[in-house]
């Protein structure tokens, strides 16, 4: 819905939640990206979205007293946000102006994609938020924080790369059905797979080289009667990254992998919080409450590859999201 206001931010701005405006931008920046006045565009619809979606989050805090919690009533509220989000967005919060900076730095670097990279994430990200708000707060976010995870979870760019992609589609079954016989979610089950695994690129493997197909980090505890490989990993000690060798479960498949990660998380309780989760991003949290991985910012990461995720659905058929 496109609103008209009167903040001089520019017709571009008024029209901030109309996704079909969003998509024509983005086409024009595709063509220009150096443009200035399209990068100021840019930022101006990155600012009054975040701002939207922080005035979301906060309506969704607020009880619901019953007497006035209707459709109708609603709909007024998310009008009258979206036009304080416009109103808000005109002396701005300052990630407009530091988002235009950092295109305009890329520019000037020595990186020639760079600014074109920027711009091209930022409307990417204003794409998810105007049609997912969890997911669009996460991805404007990492955008300002310019955000990666290890072994190159994160691919920053204009729809996902080929091998992520490749990863998804191969993948997305056997996501499916562990969530199906589990409870977890399927999308944080296959954005386990990829930060554990690197978009399968960092495979826990065999002392031969092959595959081990353990996928999600999976140690051998002292109840594992299948077969085991022993691989220097990083532990977490009290927040301090640690070198170790630790023993980890290795399948005949990956299917196989995925069906013992679904029996592992839907029969011990103490993942039960996991598997009565409302929705991927509490169940991400959760899961890293539950002592999954040591690692303090595994929930971060989590919701971060999940929102990249979202990205990818399109080219690789991921869809049925339980």
């Amino acid at each position: 819905m496109a609103l008209t206001s009167s903040s001089g931010l520019g017709a571009s701005q008024d029209s901030v939640f109309d996704l079909g405006k969003l998509s024509e931008l983005k086409r024009g920046v595709g063509k220009t990206p150096d443009d200035a006045q399209q990068q100021k565009q840019v930022a101006q619809q990155f600012e009054a979205l975040y701002i939207q979606m922080m005035l979301k989050r906060m309506r969704e805090a607020t009880p619901k007293d019953g007497l006035f919690d209707s459709q109708q009533t609603e709909m007024l509220q998310s009008m009258a946000d979206e036009q304080m989000a416009l109103q808000l967005a005109k002396p701005g919060l300052g990630l407009a102006d530091a988002l235009l900076k950092q295109m305009q730095q890329g520019q000037s670097g020595s990186d020639a994609g760079s600014a074109a990279a920027t711009v091209s994430q930022a409307l990417q990200a204003s794409e998810v938020a105007a049609g997912r708000p969890d997911a669009g707060v996460t991805a404007l976010l990492n955008l300002m924080r310019g955000n990666r995870t290890s072994g190159g979870a994160l691919a920053a760019a204009d729809g996902a790369p080929d091998h992520v992609v490749d990863f998804v589609a191969r993948m997305a079954p056997a996501a499916r059905a562990a969530a199906s016989d589990s409870g977890v979610p399927a999308r944080l089950i296959l954005g386990q797979a990829a930060l554990e695994s690197g978009w399968g690129k960092r495979e826990i493997r065999q002392a031969d080289g092959s595959t081990s197909y353990n996928l999600f980090g999976i140690k051998a505890g002292a109840g594992w009667k299948g077969k085991v490989v022993n691989v220097l990993t990083t532990e977490y000690v009290d927040g301090t990254p640690q070198k170790v060798t630790q023993a980890f479960r290795a399948y005949d498949s990956y299917e196989e992998a995925f069906a013992d990660y679904a029996r592992l998380l839907g029969n011990n309780a103490r993942y039960e919080r996991v598997t009565q989760s409302r929705d991927e991003i509490e169940a991400a949290r959760r899961i890293q409450d539950a002592g999954y991985a040591t690692d303090p910012r595994y929930a971060e990461k989590l919701i971060s590859i999940m929102s990249q995720l979202r990205a990818s659905v399109a080219r690789a058929d991921f869809s049925g999201q339980p």
